[in-house]
């Protein structure tokens, strides 16, 4: 099977050919709509920009890319030993589609001049289209000592790992090739809406007085919400064999994977909160260092509650403990005070672990979350906006909002009614953009002439068949494995019979 399912081989090859033909229509018409003039910029004032601030931002873009690998490890680490391959190309996937949407719409639509009438929630993709407009020029509005498309890079990262973040909770069960759909909608309907929200200075949620220093809301929140509305639509893995050893067996297919992803998570969140003070200096340090704080403080405490939960050490329990309290620092990393970031740390642990508990105890019955995406980035991204509204403060950063801790209690409401509104606006489009997605994956594509679809009958879904779950996705989907676990099977059972009838295997070497 390919990447269109659907689809006989000859039309999939011309559906394959007419996407191919379209990309580079797009990308001939950028080359005409960019900035013509030299990378130094032609007949522009150039002296804002600071070398070492884009040197800092460079550096910050590049470790924030590094992110999305680690979570294709972390993910697929924390998986089914069946499904490892197919994780790790899902959560890729994004770092092949979100560049081409976000230079096409994306970034227009996420940093563009609001759209008339729309009051601060749509972006008009006019202004950045194509790129349009997006070169050496600095926009003091945004960055003024980086070139727009240093800051357009930086972003991009953001807009890619979001959508990576949020298919971890269906990585089980979720056909490949819907996510080439999907990725796309959610990104132009959900993650683009809320970045100009809450990043545009004339955003609904900035003008309405409520802040985000690096994603909370925009990246977090809103990936661990769709992350839930997303394993309620496709159902629970259960469903398919409840007696499945696919099922039964709920250890995670590599641990040191799991390691491996969090330490790329770890490096790379520095320059995701760091790095969203869009300069190097006084702001980046404390960021920085409060980033730090959290995660320190989360790990521990962690450990401490999975010991009162009745776990011993785990190495996975110390990396989800440490990612949560990156997560819920992330709003905040800019304008809090160490110590604040410190307890920030150890609330987000508190909260998530008690999450985690209720949904070991009821909610699995009837949603299943394969990574955990909405305990980690959902709850602890919903904890770190509350304690933004709580402990931010005007003395360490002069465009924050001092938070109820420091006197402003209409900080905290306007943060609550915020969120009473951001969770529908996620949970709402992201069952659309998953109804959407259905709809075009259950329909047979039976001809293709000069770009013109014949649709007949139905014939798969956004979810994957019994058969091809419990095969595992990686056989399935992609005709491969992350390790050759039945060949091993196979020398074992054959040693262990040979050992049985007092004969050498094949191959051993004789006494």
């Amino acid at each position: 099977m390919g990447l269109l399912d659907n689809a006989s081989p000859a039309v999939s090859k011309g559906i394959v050919v007419s996407v191919l033909l379209g990309m580079t229509a797009i990308f001939v018409a950028m080359c005409v709509t960019v900035p013509t003039g030299p990378i130094t910029g032609v007949d522009a004032d150039l002296s804002a920009i600071n070398s070492g601030d884009c040197a800092w931002m460079l550096i910050s873009a590049a470790i924030v890319l590094l992110m999305t690998p680690g979570v294709c490890f972390f993910y697929c680490g924390m998986g089914h030993h069946k499904n490892v391959v197919s994780t790790i190309m899902q959560a890729l996937l994004p770092l092949a589609i979100i560049p081409i949407v976000w230079a096409t719409v994306g970034f227009g639509l996420a940093f563009g001049d609001s759209v008339n009438g729309s009051y601060g929630i749509f972006g008009s993709p006019v202004k950045y289209g194509l790129l349009h407009n997006v070169g050496a020029v600095p926009e003091p509005a945004f960055a003024g000592t980086i070139p727009l498309s240093l800051f357009a890079v930086f972003q991009c990262a953001f807009a890619i790992i979001t959508p990576a973040l949020l298919i971890g909770s269906v990585a089980d069960r979720v056909n490949v090739s819907s996510l080439c759909i999907f990725i796309g909608l959610w990104h132009v309907l959900v993650y683009c809406p809320l970045a100009h929200m809450v990043w545009h200075p004339t955003g609904l949620i900035r003008m309405f007085g409520v802040i985000d220093f690096a994603g909370g809301t925009v990246v977090h929140m809103s990936s661990g919400y769709a992350a839930l509305i997303a394993a309620l639509y496709l159902g629970p893995s259960r469903s398919a064999a409840a007696h499945s050893d696919m099922f039964e067996m709920k250890e995670p297919a590599n641990v040191p994977y799991v390691v491996l992803g969090t330490a790329l998570l770890f490096f790379g969140w520095f320059g995701f909160n760091a790095g969203s003070a869009l300069a190097a200096g006084t702001l980046t340090a404390l960021a920085f260092i409060n980033t730090l704080a959290a995660a320190a403080s989360a790990m521990l405490a962690w450990v401490l509650l999975d010991n009162l939960r009745g776990h011993k050490l785990r190495a996975t329990g110390v990396c989800v403990g440490l990612v949560v309290g990156l997560i819920a620092i992330t709003p905040a990393a800019g304008f809090v005070n160490t110590g604040a970031a410190f307890l920030i740390g150890v609330i987000g642990a508190v909260c998530c672990s008690g999450a985690q508990e209720l949904m070991e105890r009821y909610g699995n019955r009837f949603i299943t979350d394969t990574s955990e995406v909405f305990v980690c980035h959902g709850v602890s991204g919903t904890v770190g906006m509350i304690c933004t509204a709580l402990f931010a403060t005007t003395s360490v950063n002069e465009y924050a909002i001092d938070g109820a801790f420091y006197g402003n209690g209409i900080h905290l409401g306007k943060t609550l009614a915020v969120l009473c509104v951001l969770v529908p606006w996620v949970s709402i489009f992201t069952w659309g953009c998953l109804w959407v997605t259905d709809k075009v994956m259950s329909l047979r594509v039976s001809a293709f002439t000069w770009g013109c679809l014949r649709v007949t009958d139905k014939v798969m879904s956004l979810r994957v068949s019994d058969e091809e779950l419990l095969a595992g996705l990686d056989v399935s989907k992609h005709g491969e494995r992350a390790m050759a676990i039945d060949v091993l099977k196979v020398h074992v059972d054959a040693l262990n019979a040979s050992s049985k009838a007092g004969t050498p295997a094949s191959g051993s070497d004789a006494a």
